[in-house]
């Protein structure tokens, strides 16, 4: 018996790749600004600072890191797009590294002094 193995179309799985880095960026980006929003005027005196305390460097960070990961994921989302021959390297090299700027873009926010 033969089995008979159906697959996914290339451009669908291109689609559910975009739909996987947008889902990240757009988790990264709500955590950076729901870190440096303020929402409380006074906090508790703990480092590091809790989310929406006063904290007068957490915005531009914030900003910085936005931008850095729009760029990340506009280029993943290009190479999701355009790679050649269906090779996967390219989308798996972009999304480690959009994950790694987007959990030490989150570190740098919380961190930030």
């Amino acid at each position: 018996m033969s089995e008979v193995q159906v697959g996914v179309p290339s451009r669908a799985r291109s689609w559910f790749a975009a739909a996987t880095i947008t889902g990240t960026a757009v988790a990264a980006w709500a955590g950076y600004w729901w870190l440096a929003v303020p929402r409380h005027d006074i906090c508790a005196a703990v480092l590091p600072a809790s989310a929406g305390c006063r904290i007068a460097d957490r915005v531009p960070t914030a900003t910085l890191w936005t931008v850095i990961v729009a760029v990340l994921w506009s280029a993943t989302v290009v190479l999701t797009f355009a790679r050649p021959r269906g090779s996967r390297w390219p989308f798996v090299a972009g999304t480690t590294v959009l994950i790694i700027a987007a959990l030490v873009g989150y570190r740098s926010v919380l961190y930030q002094s």
